[in-house]
């Protein structure tokens, strides 16, 4: 009896720590799909005491979409969510847990960081972890919800998640965040400095945002279907036109049109906005899609823009998606930060990752293909299985100043007029039409009909 009523105690106890944290993942996971795991988990200095039971860390497993999924959610509640040798091990089970059953692993966090008190031991526990989220990453997807504060090493496990959904309001720090908000004029608002808004313009660390639970099931349950659940098939006709693309060009304009239901999900839309980086279906096969945007960045690919699309394809291969890439771009910006900060590293480490991708590569040139964005982004030599080119498309080494300037040298001192050279450069050495005569370009199109050259390439290539 005495055992009986001291369940029932801690029962109630667990209940009322667990209860935000357990709402916020009820409203992301299918209705009465939850078991939780190691409910009473308790470290050695805490086994007299109910403080602490569950370790500030609530593990299980569950359905998202009718896809099972392993799960751990660190408890604000309970102890600020720290971290601790027992609040590990609960992770690590349910790590061990997903990889055994090939279902992914989705983490949710919300900690103030370590607890110091555990010293070296909590020290080796981190490294635990690290060691076990690097041997999900090689075998199950992982998707990390970053739901309040994370600080310390969770900061950078969080990253070696594959795909991180960061709320609106929280926050990401290695180094204490006081501490670092010390440094700073005025001792700015944490948030202002560390969160969604200054990590997502200033890195890639942070995948995608949300604002609301709703939206947040909405992104994860897609993600899931793109990571290799079962799609059911599309209604979407594959043959589907856009008229409205032979009249204005834009990247949403072209996602729309390729994507089932005029669907898609942008990762890192506000960093190297010049690249966009997009996960979606098409004609029932998940794809990644990354579109250089010519409206942004003076038309030029930069050096983050380039490590954008070198992480991008690494997901995409690791999860065996095609690739497609929409090309309207005029290569590199000239920068001399860039070049001394590494650019040439960068370059070669996306070029190989393109060159030895397995997985179909499908291009189409939307717009500009000038220098480096053809050879990286389209060309048959890296690898490309497919490219097509729209009508009005322009294919060359160099832009059309440079080329009439270099081709035409004579006719301009001689002082014939320059605009009506550059067109003659353009129509005569630019024309997709002449690369397409030379066997580098598979088809020219209207690019209205994107769509139904994508999902047939596709169903080739894949010999569906």
């Amino acid at each position: 009896m005495k055992n009986d009523a001291m369940l029932q105690n801690n029962i109630k106890l667990i209940d009322k720590a667990t209860k935000k944290i357990k709402s916020f993942a009820f409203d992301l996971i299918d209705e009465g799909s939850f078991v939780e795991t190691d409910v009473f988990a308790a470290g050695k200095s805490f086994l007299d005491s109910s403080e602490a039971l569950g370790e500030g860390v609530v593990t299980g497993y569950a359905t998202i979409g009718n896809k099972p999924v392993h799960f751990f959610a660190q408890n604000q509640e309970v102890m600020k969510g720290s971290f601790s040798e027992a609040h590990a091990k609960k992770i690590l089970k349910v790590i061990k847990k997903a990889i055994q059953s090939g279902t992914p692993l989705v983490s949710i966090i919300d900690s103030n960081g370590a607890r110091i008190g555990e010293g070296v031991a909590m020290l080796e526990a981190y490294s635990e972890v690290i060691n076990a989220i690097n041997l999900a990453k090689e075998n199950i997807p992982h998707i990390c919800i970053i739901k309040g504060n994370c600080v310390g090493m969770m900061a950078a496990i969080a990253n070696m998640a594959d795909f991180v959904f960061m709320a609106d309001g929280g926050l990401m720090s290695v180094a204490s965040p006081q501490a670092i908000a010390s440094c700073e004029k005025d001792y700015p608002k944490l948030n202002g400095i560390l969160g969604y808004k200054a990590i997502s313009e200033n890195s890639d660390m942070a995948h995608f945002t949300f604002k609301t639970t709703k939206e947040l099931a909405e992104k994860v349950k897609y993600i899931l279907t793109i990571c290799g659940g079962e799609v059911e098939e599309s209604e979407d006709d594959a043959n589907r036109e856009t008229p409205a693309l032979d009249k204005s060009y834009s990247v949403d304009t072209a996602l729309k049109a390729i994507c089932d239901n005029q669907k898609y999900i942008v990762a890192n839309e506000n960093y190297a906005k010049e690249v966009v980086t997009a996960y979606a279906l098409v004609n029932s096969i998940s794809v990644g899609i990354i579109a250089l945007n010519g409206n942004e960045n003076d038309g030029y690919i930069s050096a983050n823009g380039i490590a954008k699309a070198d992480k991008f394809i690494d997901k995409c291969s690791s999860n065996g998606m095609p690739i497609i890439t929409l090309v309207d771009s005029l290569g590199v910006k000239p920068s001399l930060n860039d070049e001394v900060s590494g650019l040439a590293s960068k370059l070669a480490s996306l070029m190989s990752k393109i060159a030895s991708c397995t997985t179909p590569m499908i291009s189409v040139i939307t717009g500009k293909a000038i220098g480096l964005a053809y050879s990286v982004f389209a060309s048959k030599g890296i690898g490309f299985d497919y490219t097509l080119a729209g009508v009005d498309s322009v294919i060359s080494p160099v832009n059309t100043a440079a080329g009439a300037a270099i081709e035409y040298a004579e006719e301009l001192k001689a002082g014939e007029d320059r605009a009506k050279l550059e067109a003659r450069y353009l129509e005569m050495e630019q024309n997709p039409f002449i690369s397409a005569k030379d066997g580098f370009i598979d088809n020219v199109i209207e690019l209205s009909t994107m769509r139904p050259y994508i999902a047939s390439a596709l169903m080739m290539l894949l010999g569906i």
